[in-house]
């Protein structure tokens, strides 16, 4: 899938759903450690057969809807390329994550 620079990604009921679940599940286990936080991602992400990053997408968009820029600019501490933020919105998109 292609989005123009000034598409904006907003979140379904299914991908606000998932962003819920994702804090959630992440929130909790942050007092368990880093290993408890990478597990609750992984189970995560297998229980909504996405990657583990892709929950830092859905994260970002439940205060409203962004840019791809500014997805970028909000993600790059976490060390996400553009390549990998296309390929995460992909995803989003086809599990029907996002608005029409």
């Amino acid at each position: 899938l292609r989005w123009p620079r000034s598409h904006k990604f907003t979140l379904s009921d299914v991908g606000r759903s998932a962003a819920l679940a994702y804090r959630e599940q992440t929130q909790t286990s942050r007092n368990g450690g880093r290993a408890s936080y990478d597990a609750a991602r992984a189970e995560w992400a297998t229980s909504h057969r996405l990657q583990v990053d892709d929950g830092l997408y859905l994260d970002e968009l439940t205060t409203g809807g962004a840019t791809l820029p500014q997805l970028l600019t909000a993600l790059e501490t976490c060390g996400q390329t553009r390549r990998e933020a296309l390929a995460a919105l992909s995803r989003l998109a086809d599990a029907g994550m996002f608005a029409e």
